[in-house]
């Protein structure tokens, strides 16, 4: 018996990317305890369509563009996450073991990639 496919083709799904200069100054990091700093990004472009259906990702490069990782990820043993809301991202950067009297020392430039894709709500 033989069977046939059917190739179907999908529309390229809308994205918008952001790229963000991390500096000391640009983006300061904020303190939440000795093992746990963040920083907020502010994006305009944020809404509450990607909170609530679209796809929001973040890539950070600590090598000036050279490579990017996606986040969440342990990058030079610090481990970085994001949470957002409409309007902003806040990068998290944390010791992965979370022991008391460790400290974080990530980098004060970092290059952030921001992406944010349509998506299609399905029930």
């Amino acid at each position: 018996m033989l069977s046939s496919c059917t190739k179907e083709y999908y529309e390229m799904v809308p994205s918008k990317t952001f790229i963000y200069e991390k500096t000391a100054t640009r983006y300061p990091w904020e303190d939440v305890s000795d093992n746990s700093i963040f920083f907020t990004l502010p994006i305009n472009e944020l809404t509450q369509y990607y909170v609530n259906q679209g796809i929001v990702s973040v890539a950070i490069s600590p090598d000036n563009e050279s490579t990017y990782q996606t986040i969440p990820a342990t990058i030079g043993g610090i481990s970085y996450s994001y949470d957002y809301q409409v309007g902003l991202i806040r990068v998290y950067a944390e010791d992965p073991i979370m022991e008391d009297g460790s400290f974080v020392n990530p980098p004060n430039n970092l290059v952030i990639k921001v992406s944010l894709t349509d998506a299609d709500w399905i029930e």
